[in-house]
């Protein structure tokens, strides 16, 4: 399987993973993905990238969450 398509899956449960938890922690995300790191930051910036997530610095850590979608629509 090529680095790409590894990737994109990677981004995917990262994704899950954050919808499931909320706010996460860079090591955290690891611990609980068991991925190395590398592909852990790929994964991030994937998501990042396509704006799907927000990522946070507080106290100099990085914290990652789940962008906000609107679920209903108010006219």
């Amino acid at each position: 399987m090529m680095i790409k398509n590894d990737i994109g899956l990677d981004a995917g449960n990262v994704y899950f993973l954050l919808s499931q938890r909320g706010r996460l922690s860079l090591r955290k995300i690891g611990e609980l993905t068991h991925k190395r790191e590398s592909h852990i930051f790929l994964s991030l910036g994937w998501l990042l990238r396509e704006n799907k997530i927000n990522a946070i610095e507080q106290n100099g850590e990085w914290l990652f969450e789940v962008k906000s979608v609107m679920s209903e629509i108010y006219y």
